[in-house]
């Protein structure tokens, strides 16, 4: 058995050692590219990360409600997730970090164009890929939409999700992203932000308050003479292996974010 184990571990050594010999039999490679392209690997694994969080929120959620919503809320993690996919794309990912002013981005829209990377002037910084920042930042909307819709739990239909999804990925998150990263007025005014704190989670928590207010309590939760009752999760197990796998996603989140911004 140890032979065996062994066995495999210098065979993952030579695999992860076999990139680097490439690069360095290769005479035309120069550091710089070797740089990039280790780079460029980083983020991507970062941002795989990331975008595991999602079954995290998903799990969390689901064993924080009553046993009847659970379902609705884990499809609803992977409906807003989608809807975050295809409106970032289309619109988000221009107005945070394409050229523009200083209040949001006017280029970049749907990552099209002969020169689709000349419309970042906010990524040219970085020896990453357009579509590799694209799927980090991407992964980043995901989070902060995950976290405000997080508030809405058991108080909202589908269709009010669509909606909100769609505004906050459209809208409330690219122009906060643009201000702060994307050579909008708050960056140009020195402000720093420590692995997305603002941008990613104080905009996705005020989100979530301004939803939770407006939509109320959930039902059930007060009595006609006011007295509130309590609502335990159904299933607890379900909320720790929730955390857990968002912790894990933080060794993508907190190193890339303070790595690229």
């Amino acid at each position: 058995m140890k032979k065996r184990w062994l066995g495999l571990m210098a065979g993952l050594i030579a695999l992860l050692a076999f990139p680097a010999s490439a690069f360095a039999a290769d005479g035309g490679a120069s550091n710089l590219e070797l740089t990039a392209g280790l780079n460029s690997v980083f983020v991507f694994l970062a941002a795989l990360l990331v975008f595991f969080m999602q079954a995290g929120f998903a799990l969390l959620e689901a064993g924080s409600v009553r046993m009847k919503n659970a379902g609705h809320v884990a499809g609803k993690t992977f409906l807003t997730f989608g809807i975050a996919i295809v409106a970032f794309w289309g619109l988000g990912f221009g107005l945070a970090f394409g050229n523009g002013n200083s209040f949001f981005g006017f280029e970049g829209f749907f990552l099209s164009g002969d020169n689709a990377s000349g419309s970042f002037d906010s990524l040219s910084g970085f020896d990453v890929p357009t579509t590799i920042m694209f799927l980090f930042h991407l992964s980043f909307a995901a989070v902060s939409l995950a976290i405000a819709c997080g508030g809405m739990a058991e108080r909202a239909k589908l269709s009010v999700y669509i909606v909100f999804g769609l505004l906050f990925t459209i809208v409330i998150y690219p122009i906060v992203a643009h201000w702060v990263w994307g050579g909008g007025w708050l960056g140009d005014l020195g402000m720093q932000d420590f692995a997305g704190s603002t941008v990613v989670h104080l905009t996705g928590a005020t989100a979530a308050l301004v939803a939770t207010i407006l939509l109320k309590p959930r039902l059930g939760k007060y009595n006609k003479d006011g007295k509130p009752n309590s609502i335990p999760g159904h299933n607890q197990v379900l909320s720790v292996l929730g955390v857990f796998i968002i912790w894990i996603g933080w060794f993508g989140f907190n190193p890339a974010a303070r790595s690229l911004h």
